[in-house]
């Protein structure tokens, strides 16, 4: 069958960087076998999305696999956007408080709270707002232990009951990348929204992100024109947006009925698409160029960086992850896994496994950041 837009249905499609079947990696860091990745960009309304990897099967795929930072009861994601590196969850709710001011009370709902970090934030300066959340995946059990008097449930946003004009806000952080039509979820937080609700969006900005390429169940690749195009369309204005490292922060407001169409900004996303092809061919080539000149050398090899370029090369490029000493990150909540069968930590394996060469599976915004902390330790540095 003939892949199509899911938000606006059209088959008039271009192929993006990279066509693979066989192994492929998910957000979560682990292995989906015998999946796909179709990146296409819709000529007829500038969506950029993968028609395979979960698609079709997202819904099992969440409920039944997804396991995003539960390998540890302190398991987080980072924000290094900052002066220094804090929660991702922190982070997000202090942008929501410098976008907006709160009243005293009210409701909010979380789409996909995960075990509820950003949640913990929130009802801590907004003691008196009533709280509801919902989540898919087994980090719900956490959820339910640190919230006993909220109203939760395990399902996603489709499956959700509640009556409509519900929430004053309604949050969703990283979880519009993830379903099959973004707009459709756009369209439902607008039903469950009272009149001028907020609509609070966190997602990867695919402008800042070449390796989303890579990633197997980010089924839309979302730009803040893409963003700016679905709100408008599905009936909200765009109050505030801000860039913070890779993450895009959205803040929108319910003012209308839902449009039919939204407007296309293929040509806005053309540019985009154009330069992150380039750059995810060249990070796969730099996880090449470093995996061999250390195969000459008879010396160990780490890649930087929890990205999807990193995790998906040995399947990509054809190599067995043994050969990758180490998996080195900042994240310390990450230290002591391990991933393709290989530890994962900080800057010091490079000196404890005498790593010589190290490959960047990072977004490029970091990359001059992370080639000066490497600067000590005298290892060559190869990236796109």
């Amino acid at each position: 069958m003939k892949a199509q837009c899911p938000v606006c249905e059209s088959t008039q499609l271009g192929d993006i960087y990279p066509s693979f079947s066989g192994t492929c990696i998910t957000s979560d860091m682990m292995v989906l076998r015998e999946a796909s990745l179709e990146n296409r960009l819709c000529k007829e309304c500038g969506l950029i999305f993968n028609a395979g990897g979960t698609r079709g099967r997202a819904e099992a795929f969440y409920k039944d696999s997804y396991n995003l930072m539960m390998k540890s009861p302190d398991a987080a994601i980072q924000s290094f956007s900052g002066p220094a590196p804090i929660s991702q969850a922190e982070r997000t709710h202090q942008i929501l408080r410098e976008m907006t001011s709160l009243p005293a009370d009210g409701s909010v709902l979380e789409i996909g709270a995960g075990k509820g970090d950003f949640l913990g934030y929130f009802l801590e300066e907004s003691r008196d707002w009533r709280a509801a959340a919902f989540e898919p995946s087994s980090a719900f059990d956490v959820l339910q232990q640190r919230f006993p008097t909220a109203s939760l449930r395990r399902c996603d946003y489709k499956e959700f009951d509640a009556e409509a004009a519900s929430f004053d806000l309604i949050v969703a952080l990283g979880v519009l990348e993830h379903v099959e039509n973004p707009l459709d979820m756009l369209k439902w937080a607008h039903r469950h929204l009272k009149e001028a609700g907020l609509f609070y969006i966190r997602v990867p900005n695919f402008a800042k992100n070449p390796n989303d390429l890579f990633c197997a169940d980010h089924l839309s690749k979302l730009t803040l024109h893409t963003l700016e195009s679905l709100a408008h369309a599905a009936g909200f204005d765009v109050m505030s947006s801000k860039e913070a490292g890779v993450p895009i922060f959205v803040l929108l407001r319910k003012i209308a009925a839902p449009k039919p169409h939204a407007v296309n900004v293929a040509e806005l996303n053309l540019h985009t698409v154009d330069q992150n092809a380039t750059v995810a061919k060249s990070a796969m080539d730099a996880i090449d160029r470093c995996r061999k000149a250390a195969d000459a050398s008879g010396e160990p090899f780490a890649i930087f960086g929890l990205g999807s370029s990193g995790l998906f090369a040995p399947f990509y490029l054809g190599f067995d992850a043994g050969k990758i000493a180490a998996y080195l990150d900042e994240n310390r909540s990450t230290w002591g896994s391990g991933l393709n069968g290989r530890p994962v930590g900080g800057l010091d394996k490079i000196k404890e496994l005498g790593i010589r060469h190290v490959a960047l599976a990072i977004s490029p915004v970091y990359f001059d950041q992370v080639k000066a902390k490497l600067v000590p330790y005298g290892v060559e540095v190869y990236s796109a």
